[in-house]
């Protein structure tokens, strides 16, 4: 039985990815800092005759990878699918965005992914296996906006990452994606911050965020983990989720130009008087989906 390894996976996108591979009749091994959605993840699996094991992570941990690899070389082997899904969105001018928060942004949506690939990239090459890292990345990775700059940076280069990384591991017949979702339905922005904001704010931010990313989402985190396991399969380098995410790629490229001048548009300010016009609607597209 392969073995599969999902970051971030007691929720959302990680979880939908771990229930998939299970069904695709892998082991897969969820890895969260919190333990209750990992044994919950786990439990589902299980339930629908699938093979699931918790392991607790924390993915800024470059000394926690190591032992986490050395577990599964201990028990599996070796690895054969790394999904690399942990990360976190908050909110923030560049300049706005303190240095304390630009790093655990980093830390968390960049280095864990350094961290992770360096691990079991090295695990399957000495196992030769051949193997496969999927890195999520984002949409936001192609185009700069002053809304969220350093998760855009850090998704940018998780992008970069994972070309250089592909590059290195082809010999090795070991494949590597990055996956570009758009928007989603998670809870990726509740649980994110937005900068300068009291506790009481930022209490209020997070419903409506959360209620703004469930109605405007085009599609489920299912629909990624699909996307996942079909980039497994077939190897693909670089693959966006949803129209928008597509609509940014190919305009990133065809005008990087036009790319950086339509984000300008839209500041903190109109977004914000966007969200309170359109609230109405936007609870009652996610209470909507939410039932569905």
């Amino acid at each position: 039985m392969k073995t599969a390894i999902i970051t971030g996976a007691g929720a959302g996108i990680g979880r939908e990815t771990a229930k998939l591979f299970a069904r695709k009749d892998h082991r897969v091994v969820i890895a969260d800092i919190d333990d209750a959605a990992a044994e919950s993840a786990v439990e589902e699996i299980k339930a629908d005759g699938g093979e699931a094991i918790a392991y607790h992570l924390d993915v800024r941990s470059e000394q926690e990878w190591e032992k986490f690899g050395g577990w599964i070389g201990t028990e599996f082997g070796s690895v054969d699918v790394l999904v690399n899904n942990a990360g976190i969105m908050d909110l923030g001018g560049f300049v706005a965005t303190s240095v304390a928060q630009w790093q655990r942004v980093v830390d968390i949506d960049l280095m864990s992914v350094v961290y992770g690939s360096r691990v079991f990239a090295r695990q399957m090459i000495d196992a030769g296996v051949r193997g496969h890292i999927v890195n999520i990345s984002s949409g936001a990775a192609f185009m700069p906006s002053e809304l969220e700059p350093a998760y855009g940076v850090a998704k940018a280069a998780v992008l970069m990452a994972t070309q250089s990384l592909r590059v290195e591991l082809r010999a090795h017949g070991i494949g590597v994606t990055a996956i570009c979702p758009g928007v989603i339905r998670t809870n990726l922005l509740a649980h994110g911050e937005r900068n300068g904001l009291s506790e009481e704010e930022q209490r209020a931010w997070r419903v409506q965020v959360d209620a703004a990313q469930t109605g405007l989402a085009y599609a489920g985190p299912d629909k990624v983990a699909r996307v996942i396991e079909r980039s497994v399969r077939h190897n693909w380098a670089i693959v966006p989720v949803n129209p928008e995410a597509w609509f940014i790629y190919g305009l990133i490229r065809l005008s990087p130009t036009l790319a950086r001048v339509l984000p300008s548009v839209l500041s903190f300010e109109r977004a914000e008087q966007l969200l309170a016009v359109g609230k109405p609607l936007l609870d009652r597209l996610s209470k909507g989906k939410v039932l569905s």
